[in-house]
């Protein structure tokens, strides 16, 4: 590996329950580089670390940092942050996996975006972007939910896969792209105009009824 060039992470620390930390690696759709990949082993084998976890959200944790090693492995790695991107889980989309019927990665760029720009919210928005109705990606039980089909975009929001869980509410089938991308600035000024502090989407649809989120997209 001697001619692959080294590529800077930016990491986030979270603190563990017995005083360690570990590095959330802020990787886009789950992509490691062969880059990245060398700069995660060089770091593991210079300060003796061995886990490095594949999270549900499509994320890597560096586990079993000491609390006194965290910032000389921060700086091994990259740059540390004090807050992660909007979570983000997306298939591999029509590209490459035989079932799907629509791109995945662009149109999940561009919803990150649309989420980063319309904030702040009141807690959390994760979206899920899946190129068939099999939803590799959680669209069905995310924030935003996004679904392909061989005519256009399914578009769900206020999903959840916690305690009260549960599928979005359906707000557009078989659209295009920039209709679904309207439907989701649209719903998360709903979010961000009714959602109370720390109260994900799904428990402001749920408070609030689907009606009422309905009513705001007309």
């Amino acid at each position: 590996m001697d001619n692959i060039v080294s590529e800077s992470l930016s990491v986030l620390p979270v603190k563990r329950k017995n005083g360690a930390y570990s590095l959330r690696l802020c990787v886009s759709q789950g992509q490691l580089t062969i880059g990245m990949l060398k700069n995660l082993t060089e770091t593991m084998a210079e300060f003796n670390l061995t886990s490095l976890r594949a999270t549900t959200g499509q994320r890597m944790n560096l586990e079993g940092i000491p609390e006194g090693k965290l910032d000389a492995v921060v700086a091994s790695l990259g740059v540390g942050v004090t807050k992660a991107p909007p979570g983000m889980s997306v298939c591999t989309g029509g590209g490459i996996c035989i079932y799907g019927k629509q791109e995945t990665r662009d149109i999940a760029d561009k919803v990150l975006d649309l989420v980063e720009e319309n904030g702040p919210y009141p807690y959390k928005v994760k979206s899920g972007v899946s190129g068939c109705k099999m939803a590799c990606g959680l669209s069905f039980v995310r924030d935003i939910g996004l679904v392909g089909g061989p005519k256009g975009w399914d578009v769900y929001f206020g999903g959840a896969a916690t305690r009260n869980a549960g599928v979005g509410v359906q707000l557009g089938k078989n659209v295009t792209e920039d209709e679904a991308l309207a439907m989701i600035t649209k719903a998360l000024g709903f979010y961000r105009e009714s959602g109370r502090k720390r109260e994900r989407p799904s428990g402001t649809v749920n408070r609030l009824g689907k009606e009422a989120l309905l009513d705001f997209m007309k």
